[in-house]
């Protein structure tokens, strides 16, 4: 999955990637997380289970790289601000 390979490459924490990939969710896929506990929106796992549930695991996969695809981390730019 490129979202993983990118995380990967840029060292990020569970907790990186849910703020990442929550900042980076739409439509139907951003409402999944309305059902999570607020303390789960930080948990990486939890948030991808919830998406699989839903969605299942081919879709899921199509979702994020379309979503990443259209929003890339530029090079000086910290966590924080492209999320």
């Amino acid at each position: 999955m490129q979202f993983e390979n990118i995380a990967r490459m840029n060292n990020w924490s569970n907790e990186e990637k849910a703020c990442v990939l929550t900042s980076m969710l739409r439509d139907s896929a951003a409402a999944i997380l309305e059902n999570l506990r607020s303390s789960d929106l930080r948990d990486y796992d939890k948030i991808t289970s919830a998406l699989k549930l839903r969605f299942g695991d081919a879709h899921l996969t199509d979702l994020l790289h379309g979503q990443l695809h259209s929003r890339t981390h530029k090079a000086k730019e910290d966590l924080t601000t492209s999320a």
